[in-house]
């Protein structure tokens, strides 16, 4: 005779098979999974150090405007609305930014260059005012090469304003004075400087390298 006592035993059996059998597949699939290696925790915390002194020296730009229109003797609305007030402290050169030299002489290279504004939260912000861009081409041998040397107005920087799916940010189109020889490096130096109302250096300058892709690349 079977009791209450074993269907109750034979019912919690069967409702622990497919837990069972969740956790054999589980451990199935962590033995499959390799540990992090010691340069991968070191890369990881590289990278998380880097977002963090970045988002300081953000904090840092924003609190020094705010701490020098305090003490200009500002009334306590005219502060509320100066720490409510995004500023910009960063305009960066992006790694999308690329020189384009075409197959043969029919047109001259030309740096499709990106840019993104950011404030002191690191938050794209819509600027207003100029920029200027030097693009200069360093041999492995020799002096450097002055490619383009472009001023946009801030007309031409408010129209140079995109957006999508991929962010926000400005598109700006430099063609070069000189055409790119094939002993030049594959990348070239940029050089941005930009200046508007509010900006706090008066001055966002930015430099970094910017890759070369040839038509037979």
């Amino acid at each position: 005779m079977i009791s209450l006592a074993d269907t109750g035993s034979r019912r919690m059996v069967f409702a622990l098979y497919p837990l069972l059998i969740s956790m054999v597949f589980v451990s199935g699939c962590r033995m499959t999974v390799l540990p992090p290696t010691s340069e991968d925790s070191a890369r990881d915390r590289n990278a998380v150090l880097r977002e963090e002194n970045d988002a300081l020296k953000r904090e840092n730009e924003g609190l020094k405007i705010r701490v020098s229109e305090a003490e200009a003797g500002l009334n306590p609305q005219e502060v509320m609305i100066s720490e409510a007030t995004p500023r910009l402290v960063s305009m960066l050169i992006q790694d999308s930014s690329l020189v384009e030299v075409p197959d043969g002489e029919t047109a001259p290279s030309q740096l499709t260059l990106r840019m993104a504004p950011s404030d002191d939260r690191g938050r794209f912000l819509q600027v207003v005012g100029g920029l200027s861009v030097t693009v200069v081409a360093v041999p492995k041998s020799g002096e450097p090469v002055l490619l383009a040397q472009r001023d946009f107005s801030p007309v031409e920087v408010r129209e140079g304003w995109r957006g999508g799916l991929m962010g926000s940010g400005y598109v700006f189109e430099v063609p070069f004075t000189i055409s790119l020889d094939a002993g030049l490096p594959d990348s070239v130096d940029v050089v941005t400087l930009f200046e508007g109302p509010g900006v706090d250096p008066p001055v966002l300058r930015d430099e970094r390298p910017v890759r070369v892709r040839r038509s037979k690349d």
